[in-house]
């Protein structure tokens, strides 16, 4: 349930990056678009894992296996996801207002889903 939720995530999100990055660089430019485009992948990318460690998590703790093992791969996951966001902006590859826009794409995207998840399951 959980993969496949973070699956329709996945693709919806990376074509609604695409567009919004397509129209970025139509109005601002490449450095816009690759704002955009990399902070919509960064957050993408980081939803998966997130996704991964959870379900991961759950089929342990479901086979009585839970442990505090988990508590460095989700340190480095932030590690990774924050480093990633700073080479991107401090390398001056995407401007940072719109990679935050691009960051901004998950959330709308995680939200219809889950709402159409949710009704099929009603």
């Amino acid at each position: 349930m959980i993969a496949d939720l973070a699956a329709r995530v996945t693709w919806t999100g990376g074509v609604t990056v695409a567009a919004m990055a397509v129209s970025a660089w139509w109005l601002a430019g490449p450095q816009a678009a690759a704002g955009v485009g990399g902070g919509g992948a960064i957050a993408l990318v980081n939803f998966r894992w997130l996704a991964r460690d959870v379900s991961r998590a759950t089929q342990l703790v479901a086979e009585g296996q839970g442990g505090i093992g988990r508590i460095g791969r989700i340190g480095v996951r932030h590690l990774v996801t924050f480093g990633t966001l700073g080479l991107l902006i401090a390398q001056g590859w995407g401007h940072p207002v719109a990679v935050g826009i691009g960051l901004a794409a998950l959330p709308p995207v995680l939200l219809a889903q889950g709402l159409l998840d949710a009704r099929r399951h009603a």
